[in-house]
């Protein structure tokens, strides 16, 4: 029986250290068709512009993901039993204009830069206290003591939940990005489906923020609430949102800063100059975010026959914007592959997306990163990976960039 080749995209090896297959895919096939599929992997930073600038094309409300089964064949598939997400609205990332900035508007308030801004001080207690211990140790699980736990209570005060709701709200949100990871066996599918609806605290919230004539809208279950009751969300998408906070809200930043703090623990140089010159620390996050984003990409469903790149792409096809390899693009910038903290217009990047779907998280993200790095810096004199570079390694998924662990030593 002929089988279909497998595509470097799902080699163990090219998970772990992707960016020579990105620069290949750049460099000779920007619109790179994954065989076996109708998927293709969109790699060069104008063309994922020329992609997100035309959703009358290029439609986010795509609901299935890559995929390699047991038998070692790629596909495409939906997360869900039943209908897929083509067949249900879409919801921010996965909504097209005019629903997209309708949702978007429900949240404008609670998640602005502004609003994002006032909570510098909470967050940094948080850190502050979370780093304290390990100071007197000398040594810091990073992933599972700071980057996981942490962003997930930010989440939780946002979304107006108690903190110790925040467990919950990780595992939820862990299930849901993993169940698109592509490398799920089937019977650990409906494990996952079980873990993603259990959203316990978060419809508790609902409910009662449903049952007043005036819900607390600084926090998003009341603005969810209201902008149900006002006729600006039925509860569908009112559900949609919270689901997608709960898996994206805190992924982001955990994997920022995961990367971060690596990159910084290998870099005793680049410590010193940021400990000496903290207004660059911003700068610092914005070159993490581009060169190791968060998530490895997002789909677009192709409404039309149409060229991109000068390669015909059928309708209903699905195309996959790479965003780490769009942020090491050499036309786009120059070293593209190294750290510079004096980068002109370091926001020009796409690890948080771009243009109507920029990350409607990404003023916390950026704000949990700057304040963690701050005070990793300010509390230390040095810090350093205690095992063996080699030896740490990433989440086996097609979506996300997140270490599974980072053992620190630390220096006061």
């Amino acid at each position: 029986m002929e089988t279909t080749a497998v595509d470097p995209l799902f080699d163990p090896l090219v998970l772990e250290q992707p960016h020579d297959y990105y620069a290949q895919l750049r460099q000779s096939d920007p619109v790179h068709l994954v065989e076996g599929t109708n998927a293709y992997l969109v790699s060069r930073l104008d063309l994922i512009h020329e992609v997100i600038a035309n959703p009358k094309i290029y439609s986010s409300n795509s609901g299935e993901f890559l995929y390699l089964s047991e038998s070692n064949q790629p596909g495409l598939r939906s997360p869900m039993d039943g209908p897929t997400v083509d067949d249900m609205p879409g919801v921010l990332a996965t909504a097209d204009p005019p629903d997209h900035g309708r949702q978007r508007k429900v949240l404008s308030r609670v998640l602005s830069t502004a609003a994002i801004n006032k909570r510098e001080g909470e967050f940094r207690q948080l850190i502050d206290s979370a780093l304290e211990p390990h100071l007197i140790s000398g040594h810091v699980e990073w992933m599972s003591e700071i980057a996981e736990p942490l962003p997930m209570i930010m989440v939780a005060r946002l979304l107006g939940v108690d903190d110790d709701a925040a467990p919950v709200l990780k595992a939820q949100g862990y299930a849901s990005v993993e169940q698109i990871s592509g490398f799920v066996p089937e019977e650990r599918r409906q494990i996952l489906m079980e873990k993603m609806t259990e959203l316990g605290p978060v419809i508790d919230g609902y409910v009662a923020a449903r049952s007043v004539d005036d819900p607390d809208q600084s926090n998003v279950i009341g603005a969810c609430a209201q902008a149900v009751a006002n006729g600006d969300l039925d509860e569908m998408e009112a559900f949609g949102i919270l689901g997608i906070l709960m898996a994206a809200g805190g992924e982001s930043t955990t994997s920022l800063l995961g990367t971060g703090a690596r990159i910084l623990a290998e870099r005793p140089d680049l410590q010193d100059r940021l400990r000496a010159q903290p207004d660059l620390v911003p700068v610092f996050v914005e070159e993490v975010c581009r060169i190791e984003p968060p998530f490895r990409g997002h789909y677009r469903q192709v409404l039309a026959d149409t060229t991109l790149g000068d390669v015909a792409i059928p309708q209903g096809s699905r195309l996959v914007l790479l965003w780490p390899a769009a942020n090491r693009d050499e036309e786009a910038y120059d070293q593209a592959n190294d750290i510079d903290v004096h980068r002109p217009n370091p926001r020009r990047h796409v690890g948080f997306g771009w243009g109507i779907h920029l990350c409607v998280g990404a003023p916390l993200a950026r704000l949990e990163a700057k304040v963690t790095f701050e005070r990793l810096l300010e509390l230390t004199s040095s810090f350093s990976i205690e095992v063996p570079a080699t030896s740490l390694h990433h989440h086996k998924s097609l979506m996300i960039r997140r270490l599974i662990e980072l053992p620190l030593l630390v220096s006061s």
